[in-house]
């Protein structure tokens, strides 16, 4: 008759390291941890790298794309945050058939670094703040509220 009595310990032992290996998986394809709550993105070798209530793991470049800044003010490697502000900037300066996103005057909350669309609840009533084009909020480093660009 086979000994079973290794089975059950065999078997929690590979889905320990399986759920270690999903866990750790996004990570590794991933270069920042954005936490989605407040717009900032982290490093891997941040305290609050994947850490966050609320968040999602993401290439530099695609962050900087959606409007995340980095924390602290520091990028995790030179360029690749530049790399796609500039990409989504030249998004924004396309001209579209039924009208320029760049021309959009957005009102950028100087405290949180979000700018809001015009006819939103809070454009141009934060305390701080100030206009700007749509694709001037997005080359000094600040993101959408909500996530959502100005058509």
């Amino acid at each position: 008759m086979a000994d079973n009595t290794n089975q059950p310990k065999q078997l929690a032992l590979l889905l320990a390291l399986l759920f270690l290996l999903a866990w750790a998986l996004p990570a590794a394809a991933a270069d920042v941890w954005v936490n989605t709550s407040t717009g900032v993105y982290h490093c891997p070798s941040g305290q609050y790298y994947g850490a966050t209530k609320r968040g999602r793991f993401m290439s530099e470049r695609e962050a900087a794309q959606h409007g995340y800044r980095a924390a602290y003010g520091r990028t995790c490697t030179p360029g690749e945050a530049a790399t796609g502000r500039q990409q989504a900037i030249q998004q924004l300066t396309q001209s579209a058939p039924h009208a320029a996103p760049a021309a959009t005057r957005v009102w950028i909350n100087t405290g949180s670094h979000v700018y809001h669309c015009p006819g939103t609840r809070y454009y141009g009533a934060t305390r701080q703040g100030r206009y700007a084009t749509q694709a001037e909020a997005v080359a000094s480093g600040n993101r959408p509220a909500y996530g959502a660009r100005c058509n």
